[in-house]
């Protein structure tokens, strides 16, 4: 059955359109203003947050006042991920107010900011913008003081759960502030935590890293060594504490592990149950015996070291590229899997050479090892070390064009 068409209204779509176009043109740079004014305060509240945390023990009086108001919050929501009533009173009209109060500081440096930088004549955030993105800190800043700070950044957890979101903060990152009061300082945007490396805590994390041999894998030892609060580091050895068809010596380290680094690489004949099999299981076991431990604060995390040459391989070296097809065939479904797993954090680093030891690199190990660090501070789960720029293409084709594995739900 057929129905008319109505001719006027067709002929009316592309008015409709370009009425709908003409609006939103007019109407984004006003958002885009307040959401600048918006940023710019939250932004300046991390700034002044982080130092906040560092002022304590500061010869300034009215520093360690302040240090000393923010410090309620932290006692009212502890590192527990849960609420000390005692320090409901302080929190609701000490440090909430004094949040509010940098906010508006923030943002309305912003908007000045924003003013003398722009050419006269071109107005684009107005004081009316300000006082909008005022009302709204405000309004907001009161409603979570009559929830007695119980809003949505503050949620209780016995382990804070993964965090995927790269931008904006959510409950997930917040609480690791919680944990590690000196990082993930962003309040909304995640712009501070990115610039300064505090996306990322080794404090009080025990590692257990497989083989130790390579250079790279040394670099990232010496690396863990200088870092402040790291519980320990220890070493599994192919052959001596494992082997491809054992791991039962490795229960009781694992059970007593934080982060797992994978940097173990056999270039003998069996390449493809070394690499591949054996980071499956040992993933596997990883999962299970921190299964056994639900009261851990924050996820078990894996660092699986890899090679641009996974990715590709139809590249030239006959040896190589077997191995690489190995891998790609059987691993990297597995770690497209991880990735996205919500009961580990999974971080995938693509080492620039084709062997694992960076022995043959435009670059040091000890390059590499610093550059891997560098993204793993600021939250990185695809780290691509790289001078070519190939492993930041990868990272595409590892998000996109990988599989899932099969079997992934039995890991």
């Amino acid at each position: 059955m057929s129905y008319p068409v109505d001719v006027h209204f067709v002929d009316g779509i592309p008015d409709l359109v370009a009425y709908y176009l003409r609006l939103l043109s007019d109407i984004t740079p006003s958002l885009l203003s307040l959401l600048y004014l918006l940023c710019t305060g939250s932004v300046f509240f991390d700034v002044v947050h982080h130092m906040l945390h560092r002022c304590n023990k500061s010869s300034h009086p009215l520093f360690r006042r302040l240090a000393r108001v923010h410090h309620y919050h932290h006692l009212y929501f502890t590192r527990h991920m849960n609420f000390d009533e005692r320090y409901l009173q302080q929190n609701r009209f000490q440090a909430l107010p004094l949040e509010l109060a940098l906010q508006i500081v923030g943002s309305t440096l912003g908007y000045l900011f924003a003013n003398y930088m722009t050419p006269n004549g071109l107005v684009w955030c107005t004081r009316n913008h300000l006082l909008s993105i005022i009302g709204f800190e405000t309004l907001r800043s009161t409603f979570v003081i009559l929830t007695c700070g119980r809003d949505s950044n503050h949620l209780i957890y016995k382990t804070a759960p993964k965090d995927t979101n790269w931008i904006l903060v959510g409950p997930e990152f917040h609480a690791l502030h919680h944990v590690y009061p000196d990082r993930y300082m962003s309040s909304f945007i995640k712009v501070f935590d990115r610039i300064w490396g505090t996306a990322y805590s080794f404090r009080r994390k025990r590692f257990t890293i497989t083989e130790g041999s390579g250079a790279f894998t040394q670099g990232i030892i010496k690396d863990l060594e200088r870092e402040e609060g790291v519980a320990c580091i220890r070493k599994l050895t192919i052959g001596t504490d494992w082997d491809h068809h054992d791991f039962g010596k490795v229960i009781p380290t694992l059970s007593n592990t934080d982060v797992l680094i994978l940097a173990h690489a056999y270039d003998g004949e069996d390449a493809l149950g070394s690499n591949c099999d054996s980071a499956t299981r040992f993933i596997k076991l990883f999962k299970q015996c921190r299964a056994t431990r639900p009261a851990c604060q924050t996820l078990p995390e894996v660092w699986y070291i890899g090679r641009e040459i996974d990715f590709h391989p139809f590249w030239r070296n006959a040896r190589p590229q077997r191995d690489s097809q190995s891998k790609r065939r059987t691993f990297l479904p597995h770690a497209r899997s991880c990735f996205d797993d919500p009961d580990i954090i999974y971080r995938h680093i693509v080492l620039p050479s084709f062997l694992s030891s960076v022995g043959n690199a435009v670059f040091s190990a000890d390059w590499a090892a610093r550059c891997a660090m560098w993204w793993i501070r600021r939250g990185a789960r695809y780290i691509p070390v790289t001078y070519t720029g190939i492993a930041w293409l990868d990272y595409f084709k590892f998000m996109y064009r990988i599989p899932y594995a099969t079997d992934a739900d039995q890991m």
